[in-house]
């Protein structure tokens, strides 16, 4: 018997959730350089924000990053070196109720850009059962905040 479209359909969205991985595209962020710095800066844990005072009025600096499973050296800006190494490790990161966009966002970063299946997004993100979900938002054409499929 051949199975109905509809069971095709959920059976393939969950391959997709299972197989899909996904990473902040910076690429895509390079094009929007000053909201990307910006957004960066709402990251910061509040003793961080004082200590970068305003986006605007902060050098960027760029710091050596090592990706301990690549082997591979580059450079970060400050900030994000800041929000990857500490604040990312602070209560309330993650807030409850964040929006979901943000939420995976804030993951990656503090992953290291390292991606992620969304299976272990949802449940990092305290969004399991919503695989299928966040699937549409991120694995579509639209892209928010560079999250894309690898």
């Amino acid at each position: 018997m051949k199975p109905a479209t509809g069971d095709k359909r959920s059976e393939n969205i969950e391959i997709a959730v299972h197989e899909t991985l996904l990473h902040i595209d910076f690429a895509w962020w390079a094009l929007r350089e000053d909201e990307y710095h910006t957004y960066l800066h709402s990251l910061l844990c509040e003793s961080h924000q004082k200590e970068f005072d305003y986006v605007g009025n902060s050098e960027r600096k760029l710091i050596d990053w090592f990706n301990p499973q690549t082997g591979e050296v580059f450079s970060i800006d400050s900030v994000e070196y800041v929000v990857r190494s500490h604040c990312s490790t602070q209560e309330g990161y993650i807030p409850e109720g964040m929006a979901m966009v943000d939420s995976v966002f804030r993951v990656l970063l503090a992953h290291g850009n390292q991606p992620l299946t969304i299976k272990d997004l949802a449940a990092l993100i305290g969004r399991v059962g919503q695989e299928s979900t966040i699937f549409r938002m991120l694995g579509g054409r639209k892209v928010y905040k560079g999250l894309r499929p690898v």
